[in-house]
């Protein structure tokens, strides 16, 4: 369960609202299924640094523009705000968050019409209540108000506010409850989800990286922050680690085990990288854990992961679960297989946000006697790990770190990370330690894996100026922190398709005092 950390520290505002969003939809929705089926045993992994926007969220504290608008009265709304509502309030997919509700649909086709009319006051509210509505966890999302379906009032919308501040309240005592019972195990990653082992070493996987970072202490800042903040959230420390993206390496694998972490999962493709052949004969040794210095390692099933994350979704949902209970009972007796993906982002995707398809696995599971669903930490107790001698660097994507650092955007993003970390450290004590403080943790921030992911040409969304802008904005936030000028170039965007755009940067904050 994972989103980037979208809060500027600095202006204390947040600029994407997914993490809420998610929020009311799939953090709590997933983990809640549990209750019907306690015996089919999990591992939630859960992204300190979202834990923390959800907390702010549901105290409602967080300063969102887009979850503000969500919930404000029509009448109070300029020209600027209907606008955004009209352009930013329909989700994608299409065919699963909007044609199954025909009045939202109907709204969404009218948006996309060159010669639309003028959207009226009811209309504008209608757009708000369903943009929160198609945001709900399917089993928990008010009936009256989808059989109503129109012409929704204020009163409505303010009655679903409180339901979203609710369900958002309920996420972190939810997962801890359920953990207390025995049907889950909460594993975590490093705090602000970096790449680990680029932190440590950027040229780990490959000796030509242009840009050398070496912040051993960053990555164990981010690891040990990470465990004592989920000690205290959820009343124990986690056992395991999804190191952000499945990055791992020799270094990562000692650093984890020194902060007291049993075990850490990866994917199939680093098992193959570190000299275990995986071919069909041997497709066996995959379905084992493996111990490196003192740590265990799993290595991920990456086709049935997939099958979940990105086929299942195509197909009726009780097909799509008896063909992950078949595929699973021809594993040989006495495999472990690691079926590991993303928590949230599969399930937009799915009819009725794969409710259905995790009822009718969770249902075969428990009635299937070959196949048991068990943690991590269970699997640690019950099969003994073959010793691997070298752990190989690299990631869930690929077996690489191409994405992260592989593509001169890349590059430059990682030059503005050292030359930033580089005038911090030498101001440390100079400057107003509670300042200082602040610019390192926007530093942590800026390290995260996330932006990296949108700059380069392996991925583009709508969102590519926004994240170019905030990236930029947490460096330039180091600078103002500890009271000096942005370095020249900060204002240009990194991203070159957005070279000659209007950029998005928010205007300087006040001076620090």
């Amino acid at each position: 369960m994972h989103q980037p950390f979208y809060k500027d520290l600095v202006r204390q505002t947040y600029v994407m609202p997914w993490a809420y969003l998610h929020g009311t939809k799939d953090y709590l929705g997933m983990p809640a299924l549990l209750d019907e089926f306690p015996d089919v045993h999990q591992t939630f992994n859960l992204v300190p640094s979202l834990v923390l926007q959800l907390e702010e969220y549901a105290r409602g504290e967080a300063r969102d523009e887009s979850f503000d608008l969500a919930f404000r009265p029509v009448d109070g709304l300029d020209a600027s705000e209907r606008s955004f509502i009209i352009e930013r309030f329909f989700p994608v997919p299409v065919r699963t968050m909007l044609q199954p509700f025909p009045r939202y649909f109907e709204l969404h086709e009218r948006r996309n019409n060159p010669s639309r009319h003028a959207f009226s006051d009811q209309d504008i509210r209608d757009i708000q209540v369903w943009w929160t509505l198609v945001w709900m966890d399917h089993d928990r999302r008010p009936r009256e108000f989808v059989e109503k379906g129109r012409d929704f009032t204020e009163q409505d919308k303010a009655i679903l506010r409180r339901l979203v501040l609710e369900t958002l309240a309920e996420i972190v005592p939810t997962y801890r409850r359920i953990q207390e019972s025995g049907s889950i195990e909460i594993s975590t990653t490093p705090f602000y989800h970096p790449i680990l082992p680029l932190l440590i070493d950027s040229r780990v996987d490959d000796p030509n990286v242009p840009v050398e970072i070496r912040f051993p202490e960053d990555a164990r800042e981010q690891l040990s922050r990470a465990r004592r903040f989920m000690q205290e959230r959820f009343g124990k420390a986690p056992q395991g680690l999804w190191p952000s993206e499945g990055s791992v390496s020799n270094d990562v694998a000692a650093l984890a085990a020194s902060l007291g972490f049993r075990w850490m999962a990866t994917d199939e493709a680093i098992l193959a990288k570190s000299g275990v052949d995986l071919g069909w004969d041997n497709r066996r040794k995959l379905f084992r854990p493996y111990k490196v210095g003192d740590i265990t390692v799993f290595f991920r099933d990456r086709g049935l992961s997939d099958s979940i994350g990105f086929h299942y979704m195509h197909q009726p949902a009780f097909d799509a679960a008896q063909d992950l209970v078949r595929r699973l009972r021809e594993f040989p007796e006495g495999s472990h297989v690691s079926i590991i993906l993303d928590g949230e982002n599969p399930w937009d995707y799915y009819p009725n946000s794969g409710r259905d398809f995790l009822r009718h696995l969770f249902d075969q599971i428990h009635k299937e006697p070959a196949v048991e669903a068990v943690t991590l930490s269970e699997a640690c107790e019950r099969m003994p790990a073959e010793r691997l001698d070298w752990l190989a660097p690299g990631s869930w994507a690929n077996g690489n770190f191409y994405i992260w650092m592989g593509h001169p955007e890349d590059h430059e993003a990682w030059q503005w990370i050292r030359l930033a970390r580089t005038d911090l450290m030498e101001l440390k004590g100079e400057v107003l330690q509670e300042n200082w403080d602040l610019a390192y943790e926007v530093l942590l921030i800026a390290e995260g894996s996330d932006w990296m992911w949108w700059f380069g040409n392996d991925f583009s969304s709508e969102q590519d100026a926004i994240f170019d802008s905030l990236f930029r904005q947490h460096i330039g936030n180091i600078y103002h922190l500890i009271g000096l000028p942005a370095p020249d170039g900060l204002d240009k965007p990194i991203k070159k398709s957005l070279e000659g755009k209007r950029s998005v940067m928010a205007p300087p904050p006040p001076p620090a005092h």
